[in-house]
């Protein structure tokens, strides 16, 4: 008997046309791949030339600024990040808060050191808003949040004597413990401004410092690393030691702090500011090479596959052969600051 069949009977799979069996699974893909294709988020990148033959880490004279003819791939999370802009860090449409982190126990404002950080306060473009604070027992102690106003930034630099950077009160604590608190509470946070900070110290870890391993990283440091970029800080150590010595600081020494700074800078994508293993003379010259090194980065402009607040890997490939391009590891997609 034939059996029949009426609009109510089940269509059996045998039966079921190629081009209806096509046009499921194309359903199918684009429901599995929709939300992924929809995830783009606007992030901003700090990115700059350097020297082909150099090595993330060391210090070199700033190249000029990118332009987007020097990009030749950006990717984040594995996958193609597409540039809609590339512009100026300084003088540029984007506004940069700059933290200045002075070390309380160092006697920094002597010898005339603070008439050139004032100096370059007051060559800072307008786009650039200027905080003070200082390293105190593992945190950042904020005596001026950031302004426009230069003269307000400069009366926040406070010198310390030799008495008071001796008493253990005024220990910093870990200048790396100290960027890690930073990096969690940093003031007035706007995801619409870059964020950098300059830390006058002499990068070495007295106190508290976790035992490094066989690869000579130095976990304090891989930890103040690692929260510089989810906050989306670029930092630039700044390396000073006190002469004479305060008493009671002999532990330690230039080249460990100088070693400190070039993990920090290789993985974030800073810059340490040095001449040689001893402390400059005067600042004029290094603070001369900061401003440089600001004016060598652009802002580029990505469109990221991902959605906001996810922390992924970040490669970049130059279009030529005689430049690599800087920037972090890693970056937080959207730049997005944790609200509190």
């Amino acid at each position: 008997m034939t059996p029949e069949f009426n609009s109510k009977s089940p269509i059996n799979p045998k039966f079921r046309s190629p081009r209806t069996a096509l046009l499921l699974g194309a359903a199918l893909l684009f429901a599995a791949i929709a939300p992924v294709a929809l995830a783009q988020t606007p992030t901003l990148l700090v990115l700059r030339a350097m020297p082909a033959k150099a090595k993330k880490g060391e210090t070199f004279t700033p190249l000029p600024a990118l332009v987007q003819a020097d990009i030749g791939e950006i990717k984040i999370g594995g996958k193609p990040a597409p540039i809609t802009s590339v512009t100026p860090l300084l003088k540029g449409p984007n506004g940069l808060q700059l933290m200045v982190v002075l070390d309380s126990m160092q006697m920094i404002g002597g010898n005339g050191q603070f008439d050139s950080i004032k100096k370059f306060f007051s060559d800072m473009p307008p786009n650039v808003e200027i905080g003070v604070g200082y390293m105190l027992q593992g945190n950042v102690k904020i005596t001026q949040p950031f302004t426009t106003d230069r003269k307000l930034a400069g009366d926040a630099l406070i010198r310390k004597t030799m008495e008071e950077a001796a008493n253990p009160k005024n220990d910093n604590g870990n200048p790396y413990q100290c960027l890690r608190q930073l990096a969690a509470h940093w003031p007035n946070g706007d995801p619409a401004k870059l964020r950098a900070v300059i830390m006058f110290t002499d990068g070495i870890i007295r106190g508290n410092g976790q035992p490094q391993g066989g690869d000579q990283l130095n976990p304090d440091v891989d930890g103040a690393s690692q929260s510089m970029q989810r906050a989306g800080i670029v930092p630039y150590p700044f390396f000073y030691m006190d002469f004479p010595q305060i008493p009671n600081r002999s532990e330690g020494g230039q080249l460990e702090g100088q070693t400190n700074f070039s993990q920090l800078t290789a993985d974030t994508g800073g810059e340490g500011l040095w001449e040689g293993q001893f402390s400059p003379s005067g600042f004029d010259s290094l603070l001369n090479k900061f401003y440089s090194v600001l004016a060598s980065e652009a802002i580029v402009t990505v469109t990221a596959p991902g959605a906001p607040g996810k922390y992924q890997r970040l490669d970049v490939k130059a279009a030529k052969d005689d430049i690599k391009i800087l920037g972090p590891d890693n970056v937080m997609i959207g730049n997005l600051i944790p609200k509190k």
